[in-house]
């Protein structure tokens, strides 16, 4: 997950489809939000999705300038990988003005006036403590293109008690070897690498060679088709053994055809993968991808009959950041009509379980201390109301939390 992201969010204009289901809600909103802001001030909204809204396209720059003619506006997507921006707003960050923004991360980093650091801490405690009331103890933040000092920012804040889960972090190449802080709770341990359509397969292997000498363990954007081929031949030229040392992984593998999950368990790697969408957009999925193609959405049977290392994980706040949530999605594969994608594909509820929290721990390299109740491992710890393992399916996403436990000590009851 995205930590620094999901506290953002808690500060920005919720524009999802739950509060925005056609263009001109979303515009409202926007409004709404223009007339309460300072003149001037950006507007940072979230969440919007075309395929979502009643028009099935995404708000134009001049319905952005209309709706807060006095403010920049970023309406990013839900997937963070696209946005709108007002014509005020292309202005400010020296953008040619142009209908969406691709990868707003890299081209509006820096751009956009961020959250004062007194801000943003209040906001990372109150995404720490929503975190332990779902029962996070332990987060992996593979965020492309953080930066040194950011990382530095995150430990300051697990030091200083605002994060109060263990953090392990995946960062920029240039923020990689980094001094070694000395908080027992926080550890940075690789590189970021996004693979897309657009990447060139050796410079992508390129890159991975660099990071491996350098030490890092590698943690490779990868969704489907191309770029998974890119990323696996990439780690292939490294050798299974050493993939496997380094504890390599692949994160999302979303589309992924059993040809390709015996590459990537012939390639060694580990996979992190996001089952929750499923239950989040998948009638996307279903009006958008054949049956063959849905047979092949988040294979967690076919990469774990393949020998694939395996954990589950929310990619928060793109997913919903509750574990039993991304558990529950495991087990049903099912979308918000109760279609069922892929159930192949499905695992039992212990083995989803497990996925989410050793094969967590194991992903980081930390399996030897987290992930399970043993003798000699970290007491890290989260008390339920239910069994997820005897519950039906329909009601494991309803578990409810009562404590949550870190290094023995109850950091969260209700």
């Amino acid at each position: 997950m995205h930590l620094v992201a999901l506290a953002r969010r808690r500060a920005e204009l919720d524009c999802s489809r739950q509060r925005a289901p056609s263009v001109e809600a979303l515009l409202a909103l926007v409004r709404d939000a223009a007339v309460a802001a300072p003149a001037g001030t950006w507007i940072r909204a979230f969440g919007y999705d075309e395929s979502f809204l009643l028009e099935k396209r995404a708000p134009s720059v001049a319905e952005l300038d209309r709706a807060a003619p006095g403010h920049p506006v970023r309406l990013l997507h839900r997937t963070g990988h696209a946005a709108v921006l007002s014509t005020r707003a292309f202005r400010e960050v020296g953008v040619s003005v142009r209908d969406v923004v691709y990868e707003p991360a890299t081209l509006l980093r820096k751009k956009i006036p961020s959250a004062s650091a007194a801000d943003l801490a209040a906001l990372l405690a109150g995404a720490s403590e929503k975190l332990l009331q779902a029962g996070v103890t332990c987060l992996h933040d593979p965020t492309p293109g953080q930066s040194e000092a950011e990382i530095d920012a995150l430990e300051r804040h697990v030091s200083d008690g605002r994060i109060r889960q263990r953090v392990v972090t995946y960062g920029a190449r240039e923020a990689f070897p980094r001094r070694s802080g000395n908080q027992p709770r926080f550890r940075h341990a690789g590189v970021k690498i996004v693979v897309t359509e657009e990447s060139d397969a050796s410079s992508v292997a390129e890159d991975v060679a660099a990071a491996d000498r350098a030490g890092a363990q590698i943690a490779l954007h990868a969704v489907e088709g191309g770029p998974l081929v890119v990323a696996i031949d990439a780690l292939r030229r490294l050798g299974p053994e050493r993939v496997r040392a380094r504890r390599h992984r692949i994160e999302h593998a979303a589309l992924c055809p059993p040809a390709l999950c015996r590459e990537i368990a012939d390639s060694g790697a580990t996979v992190v993968t996001h089952p929750g969408f499923l239950a989040s957009f998948g009638e996307k999925y279903a009006s958008e991808l054949c049956a063959q193609e849905q047979a092949w959405l988040y294979p967690l049977r076919s990469l774990r009959d393949a020998g694939v290392p395996l954990a589950l994980a929310s990619d928060g706040p793109i997913g919903a950041p509750e574990p039993l949530a991304t558990i529950a999605a495991a087990v049903r594969r099912e979308g918000r009509t109760g279609a069922r994608l892929g159930p192949a594909e499905a695992v039992d509820a212990a083995e989803a379980l497990r996925m989410h929290t050793l094969g967590g721990a194991i992903a980081a390299g930390q399996g030897v201390a987290l992930g399970s109740i043993e003798p000699g491992k970290l007491a890290d710890l989260v008390v339920l109301d239910g069994d997820p393992t005897t519950a039906p399916a329909a009601e494991i996403a309803s578990i409810r939390v009562c404590a949550t436990v870190v290094a023995g000590e109850v950091a969260w009851a209700g």
